[in-house]
């Protein structure tokens, strides 16, 4: 087994982790009960939670723009000393998973936040707006820490930085092109898996609210 298979299972293991906490969140606080609660305490937490569960929301989908590492260690096979059979038998599977479970985790998390609006009753229009909109803020948020490399902790340390990337972005005809095809690729990738995932998990999306 290629060494690089244990190097690259440490930094997916960080991301699978980052990208885990959202989900772990929206599977506590996305229960029509708990925000029924008239404690302003209980709501605080709340509030403060779903913060933390959108902001680290980008690191579930974040996993997508981890294939470059794949092509880089495909193209520079003889620094990596990867063979033929290497490459196919443990390098490409081992990305395979990991995209898969890291964007899994996101599919999982925003489904409970989809239902959770469906259970509250929330019109049909806001959500579907929710569902189009919501990729486009996760691509943002993908480029921001690709390529200025911005960590979801930065929102509060560099917020100010992290407004002006993201405003110069917008001249930049890369990030245009980035996020249009980032976008396409999770609002199309939501949706396959969520057909997968319902089929599955009923419990877990509660579908009868949908």
């Amino acid at each position: 087994m290629p060494n690089v298979f244990f190097d690259n299972f440490k930094w997916m293991s960080w991301n699978i982790f980052l990208a885990s906490i959202s989900m772990i969140i929206s599977l506590i606080i996305f229960k029509k009960e708990w925000w029924q609660k008239k404690n302003i305490m209980i709501k605080l937490i709340l509030i403060i939670s779903f913060l933390l569960y959108y902001f680290f929301l980008p690191n579930a989908p974040y996993v997508l723009s981890d294939v470059i590492h794949l092509v880089r260690q495909i193209k520079d096979y003889r620094y990596f000393k990867l063979s033929d059979s290497s490459i196919i038998v443990y390098l490409i599977p081992q990305y395979l998973l990991f995209i898969f479970i890291g964007f899994s985790m996101y599919v999982i998390a925003f489904q409970k936040l989809i239902h959770f609006l469906y259970e509250c009753n929330v019109r049909h229009i806001f959500i579907l707006l929710c569902k189009i909109f919501n990729p486009f803020l996760m691509a943002i948020g993908i480029f921001l820490g690709r390529y200025y490399r911005f960590n979801s902790w930065d929102i509060i340390s560099s917020y100010e930085y992290i407004i002006i990337s993201t405003i110069k972005g917008f001249t930049n005809f890369y990030f245009f092109m980035f996020i249009i095809i980032i976008t396409i690729v999770i609002l199309l990738g939501f949706e396959i898996l969520s057909i997968f995932y319902k089929s599955i998990f009923k419990n877990l999306f509660n579908l009868k609210q949908s």
